[in-house]
């Protein structure tokens, strides 16, 4: 009997290189979600300058096909801010979005992956269903729908770069003893140096032990180092392999994940 598996895609920023992200998806049959806020503040984004995010009319024809994501109002680390700021961030990012796309909005990512237990009680309070980490290495759903983990980031890192990120964050983590969750996707991940073989090691790896790969990004990123084409290629890759009905977005990974074997959030 096949293992259940599950592949989601998620985008965050909101720049409007999002739509050549979409392009790319939609060319392929793959799903995804787009985390927008309302404007990408100076300073974020490695960007000292900030942006403007997509326009109306485009987060308007992208919601049409994917889930759009809230990502505060002006991309601030939550952490850094008071609870009566953090608070404004996450009501005032989530009133826009929906009052432009005409709709609720279930899910929110935390800006820079930042985020503690207030923060996270913050965005249930506001009315979320579920909010994205960018705690990567991880094949499962986790055990708190507010600390979905990720598997990938999109970014053609070196074998060695991966495992020095691994190091300094499991330390920074020991008493949290995630590192056994994480173990066996970063043992994958560094079994080859080139991003695609590993893309498609880890790809194959879900396929045949079933469980959940989700690939998360930024379009500007992409942009910056060129990587559209490889991008290209590995959505291919993943058509191929996964079949469509198990290509979701974030928020259907957790309704297809929850009632399925292998798929169940595993204990943190």
């Amino acid at each position: 009997m096949a293992k259940p598996v599950l592949f989601t895609t998620s985008w965050d920023d909101g720049h409007p290189f999002d739509m050549r992200v979409a392009e790319l998806l939609h060319k392929h049959g793959v799903q995804g979600t787009f985390y927008v806020p309302g404007r990408v503040a100076p300073g974020g984004c490695c960007n000292p300058e900030g942006f403007d995010v997509l326009d109306p009319s485009q987060l308007r024809q992208l919601g049409g096909e994917f889930e759009i994501g809230s990502h505060t109002l002006d991309h601030k680390s939550l952490n850094s801010l008071t609870a009566v700021e953090a608070k404004h961030q996450i009501e005032a990012g989530k009133a826009w979005l929906e009052d432009l796309l005409g709709r609720r909005v279930a899910g929110f990512c935390y800006p820079n992956g930042h985020h503690d237990e207030s923060v996270r009680a913050l965005v249930r309070e506001c009315g979320f269903s579920y909010a994205r980490t960018t705690e990567d290495l991880r094949d499962d759903l986790g055990s708190d729908p507010f600390q979905m983990p990720v598997s990938l980031h999109f970014h053609p890192r070196r074998r060695m770069d991966v495992a020095r990120m691994f190091v300094r964050e499991e330390r920074r983590r020991l008493r949290e003893g995630r590192w056994v969750r994480r173990l066996p996707v970063f043992a994958a991940a560094i079994s080859a140096d080139d991003f695609e073989a590993r893309f498609r090691r880890l790809v194959d790896r879900v396929c045949e032990q079933g469980g959940v790969f989700h690939v998360w990004g930024h379009s500007w990123e992409i942009e910056r180092i060129g990587a559209w084409s490889l991008l290209d290629n590995v959505l291919r890759y993943v058509a191929e392999r996964v079949p469509r009905a198990a290509r979701v977005t974030n928020e259907a990974l957790l309704t297809a994940g929850a009632p399925r074997g292998h798929l169940q959030p595993a204990l943190q």
